[in-house]
């Protein structure tokens, strides 16, 4: 499996963004489970840090929090869809919180793939297939 992910990535690294230090913990071993090299995550913990770090690195994969501080998932997914640069990464939303608006936002936005936190493994690996268009 991660050598299809990593194939699908074209050698960039997955940004996991997301302010609970424990939901990055999970995701890290997620992918690491999927054989994704440690050095290929790469962590952010609010909105405007993942921007930052967009700035000054090409991401293959984008999986991030709806809420968090300091620029949401959504004002973030509004700035990466407004540049050239960004606007066709995959991106991955997370939310403990899953409403209706959000959700219709997020669409309007473009993002195909929405989780609701908890997750398990496979849905969190499902959403990571269905995202980079991997069949397994």
């Amino acid at each position: 499996m991660g050598q299809i992910i990593d194939h699908m990535l074209l050698g960039k690294s997955i940004l996991v963004v997301d302010d609970e230090p424990k939901i990055q913990h999970i995701i890290s071993k997620y992918l690491e489970r999927a054989k994704v090299p440690e050095n290929r995550i790469v962590f952010a913990s609010n909105g405007q840090e993942a921007l930052q770090k967009m700035r000054n690195q090409d991401f293959g994969l984008v999986i991030m929090d709806i809420v968090m501080p300091k620029a949401n998932g959504l004002q973030v997914v509004k700035a990466l869809k407004a540049e050239t640069r960004t606007r066709s990464i995959p991106l991955i939303l997370i939310s403990g919180n899953l409403h209706a608006k959000l959700v219709k936002v997020a669409v309007i936005l473009g993002v195909k793939n929405i989780l609701s936190k908890p997750f398990t493994y496979d849905s969190f690996m499902q959403r990571v297939c269905d995202t980079l268009k991997i069949t397994v």
